[in-house]
């Protein structure tokens, strides 16, 4: 399946931030991590964005022929 650079990402928190939800996400946690827009969700949020987009890249990969 191909990537692209704005493609969102787990990552090690490098400092503590906030979630959308209002959840604290401190230093040297996982938080998913979306480049285009530099947000970062906690864990609890992230976990059900980051299965919403491989199902989308992963679909977008079927429909153009693609191997995942």
């Amino acid at each position: 399946m191909p990537t692209y650079s704005g493609d969102p990402y787990w990552l090690t928190a490098r400092f503590t931030s906030k979630c959308r939800c209002g959840a604290e996400i401190p230093k040297g946690a996982r938080a998913f991590y979306y480049p285009r827009t530099k947000t970062c969700l906690c864990e609890k949020c992230g976990e059900p964005a980051a299965r919403e987009f491989d199902a989308a890249a992963a679909d977008e990969a079927q429909y153009s022929g693609q191997s995942c």
